[in-house]
């Protein structure tokens, strides 16, 4: 049976590669929707990536909080790998948590 860190740190590891590729496909529809109307060419990126995901109906903040997740899941692995078995990272984020600390992704 397989260490209960282990499976956290593969499942999170896992799910860190889910959220790359979203990232990468949500980047591939932007240009592929670019040879399909010519006009996005003329709009900035902002611009551009806010009408795309309009238009395909996704927030358009997904990209963004995408990042962040995986920022913030970065930082949980980091903290899987301690020698602790996770108690001093399990510690901090549940003492910031209690003081209402908002954790933002590093």
């Amino acid at each position: 049976m397989a260490d209960p860190v282990d499976r956290v740190r593969a499942h999170v590891t896992t799910t860190i590669l889910h959220a790359t590729k979203l990232l990468a496909d949500l980047t591939e529809v932007d240009e592929a929707l670019q040879t399909l109307t010519p006009a996005l060419d003329r709009m900035t990126n902002d611009e551009r990536e806010s009408y795309v995901a309009r238009l395909c109906g996704y927030d358009e903040q997904l990209p963004e909080r995408l990042r962040n997740l995986v920022e913030g899941l970065a930082d949980l692995l980091a903290g899987l790998t301690t020698a602790d078995g996770v108690r001093a990272w399990l510690e901090q984020q549940t003492a910031r948590l209690e003081n209402d600390e908002i954790i933002e992704a590093t």
